[in-house]
């Protein structure tokens, strides 16, 4: 793992980029924003309220920095927590995962970081604990009886090794699903979604036959690759995975070979698109196989449970809504002769509150807005993932032909992981990532391991 000097020497370095970086973010329909020149150019002076007297001086600006919630999502959940906290502002800028992470780097190494901001957990949980308030005590103080109420499972994801809390989880998400067309499914004659790889075979034959994609992936994504890795090799040997993020076993057990072998055949049997390592979830995968009609299944995670109900917002205007479609949301097929499935799940997101940000009470109003208020109702019942909260369930409505089916299949899946989906080991995973590119492109997946055991054991 990345110890604190390395950290800080990483942040230094990007400090010297600040100048010459600009706003980043994609052209996701229905998903993401351009930056104003405004934010642009105020990112350092919105870190603090206007003082008393001048105009505005009794009403607090709070800047929020993260990839969820969705800008449509934002637009709603914010204007309701303005009305009802009439002395507060959120200033919100969605940047896309990948983007937002170098974005975070750079403003926080050059101090102008938000007064909140998303993380992960694993390597990034760890790489910004330093610049987070302690959560537990700042909830403590500001949130009675939180810790009665939120998970304490999704807690403790948010901990560091000391048991310093980085920040409040808002969502648990399990990885890895299957976003179907059950309408493509009916004209290619794949009669039932895959459960066993031999049958995600023929699916693929059969779509292909057709002049469809079988499953649109990201293999572009770095975090794609290695939540797919985690998930698979708990199939061939339940917990290894977490025994060698520790440092407890090799990287070049069987078990690990196995998961690189599968990993790779799905490319040789042409289960994923042509092309797929060049190709990126959001929005390539998703919007221009999934969306256009062009596959029939898309690899994500629970967190797009949305796409199953036909009025859902993500899918306005696209082919499968505009030939209504009818999509549904399995588990990824097992890899393993005997079927079994061994789900991961986790917090997808957390909320994070800057150090040096000068409203802590009322960020953690907004915190708490979003982790057991009606914001963590809304993303609920948007099924961008599952609560935190012990008193919030769904209680949106069911349109969907498949949407009650796929909700509680996903769900169960995700009450009922074996494990995290993300690693601790930055360095480590990092190192897996790469090899997954590489074998994927046709590399040794046993002489690919071992560059991942060398770089653990480099420690």
């Amino acid at each position: 793992m990345k110890n604190f000097k390395k950290i800080v020497a990483v942040m230094a370095a990007a400090m010297m980029t600040v100048g010459c970086l600009a706003g980043c973010g994609s052209d996701a329909p229905s998903e993401e924003t351009a930056e104003t020149p405004a934010q642009e150019a105020g990112d350092e002076a919105q870190t603090e309220a206007p003082a008393e007297g001048e105009a505005g001086g009794d009403e607090v600006t709070l800047t929020f920095w993260s990839w969820l919630p969705t800008t449509d999502q934002s637009e709603e959940m914010i204007a309701a927590f303005e009305e009802a906290n009439p002395g507060i502002k959120i200033d919100y800028t969605r940047t896309e995962q990948d983007d937002y992470f170098e974005k975070l780097q750079v403003a926080m190494a050059s101090g102008t970081g938000p007064d909140l901001f998303g993380l992960t957990t694993g390597p990034m949980k760890e790489q910004y604990a330093p610049f987070a308030e302690e959560m537990r005590a700042l909830a403590d103080a500001n949130w009675s009886g939180w810790s009665d109420i939120i998970s304490e499972n999704a807690v403790e994801q948010c901990s560091t090794e000391d048991g310093s809390v980085v920040g409040m989880p808002l969502l648990v998400a399990g990885m890895t699903d299957l976003l179907y067309n059950k309408t493509l499914m009916d004209e290619c004659g794949i009669e039932s979604v895959p459960k066993t790889y031999e049958e995600l075979k023929d699916a693929a034959e059969k779509a292909k036959a057709k002049g469809y994609v079988c499953v649109a992936v990201g293999a572009a994504d770095d975090w794609i690759n290695s939540d797919i890795f985690v998930q698979l090799s708990n199939e061939f040997e339940e917990g290894a995975v977490y025994e060698a993020d520790r440092g407890e076993r090799p990287w070049t057990d069987q078990c690990f070979v196995d998961t690189m072998t599968a990993w790779q055949q799905m490319f040789n049997d042409g289960i994923f698109e042509e092309g797929a390592l060049g190709v990126a979830t959001y929005p390539d995968a998703r919007d221009q196989y999934f969306f256009a009609r062009k596959s029939v299944f898309f690899l994500t995670g629970s967190w797009h449970l949305g796409p199953t109900s036909p009025t859902n917002s993500e899918i306005e205007g696209t082919e499968i809504a505009n030939n209504n479609d009818v999509i549904g949301m399995c588990v990824f097929p097992s890899v393993v002769d005997d079927g079994k499935i061994c789900g991961t799940a986790g917090v997808d997101v957390m909320m994070a509150v800057n150090r040096d940000c000068k409203e802590k009470e009322a960020a953690m109003k907004f915190v708490e807005y979003m982790a057991n208020g009606e914001g963590q109702q809304y993303w609920v019942n948007k099924l961008q993932g599952a609560p935190v909260s012990k008193e919030i369930s769904y209680t949106g409505t069911v349109d969907g032909e498949l949407q009650q089916q796929s909700i509680d299949e996903v769900n169960s899946y995700v009450s009922n992981a074996v494990g995290n989906r993300k690693l601790s080991n930055s360095e480590v995973e990092t190192a897996i990532q790469i090899a997954m590119q590489n074998v994927a492109a046709g590399a040794d997946p046993a002489a690919e391991l071992q560059g991942v055991q060398d770089v653990q054991d480099a420690q």
